[in-house]
């Protein structure tokens, strides 16, 4: 069952068409993800935080029989860049949080990508609680986090090719800084899940599996 969330006209961020030369990395963490949301005892229910990629729907339909609601936040991230000079007072965290129409503890597993490179210290805190919030317990969150900060004008697209196949399509963005979280920090945003799988990839991000465990 494959759900997208409610999206306003004009919000939308149109990718620059594929190039072969894009970087792809082997993921060690997604097919551990994936291992921990198809042992669940019932259908689970799989949010992801990044836009609509067929081959990583396809991949998911055949791995596992589950829900699958995909909440393209980064539409919302680069919407609010646009308006920020026009609307000052618009607060992201406030327009992250509510986009969830799932209660608390309902959800199986979170793709969350590198979102949280896009997001100031206070936005992140609040956004991460509310990730938390969502999982059930053993619930997993999947999240790629630089370690360089850097100033940048494009948002990825990650396309799962295979399960440990991690291909990165950069797409327009408005000019903006991107974060880079020391790994105790990261620890410490998500401070109600543990983490059981953090691997430094050659693209000089983490890519980081967390766990809620009650």
């Amino acid at each position: 069952m494959y759900k997208w969330g409610a999206r306003k006209s004009g919000n939308s961020i149109q990718p620059l068409t594929p190039d072969p030369g894009y970087t792809t990395a082997r993921s060690v963490v997604i097919p551990r993800f994936l291992s921990a949301v198809a042992n669940r005892p019932h259908q689970p229910l799989i949010v992801d935080l990044g836009p609509v990629i067929g081959s990583n729907l396809s991949l998911f339909s055949k791995r596992l029989s589950c829900k699958f609601y995909i909440q393209d936040l980064f539409a919302d991230i680069e919407a609010y860049a646009q308006r920020r000079e026009r609307a000052p007072a618009t607060n992201l965290a406030d327009l992250l949080t509510s986009r969830f129409p799932q209660p608390p503890r309902s959800v199986d597993g979170i793709l969350c990508w590198d979102l949280f490179d896009y997001l100031d210290p206070s936005t992140g805190r609040i956004f991460a609680s509310k990730l938390t919030e969502l999982l059930g317990t053993g619930g997993m969150l999947h999240g790629l986090f630089s370690t360089i900060p850097t100033d940048v004008a494009h948002y990825t697209r990650f396309v799962l090719d295979t399960e440990d196949s991690l291909r990165r399509q950069p797409y327009p963005a408005t000019p903006t800084r991107r974060s880079a979280l020391a790994t105790r920090d990261i620890h410490l945003l998500f401070g109600g899940l543990e983490v059981t799988d953090l691997v430094l990839l050659k693209s000089a991000t983490r890519e980081t599996l967390f766990r809620r465990r009650r």
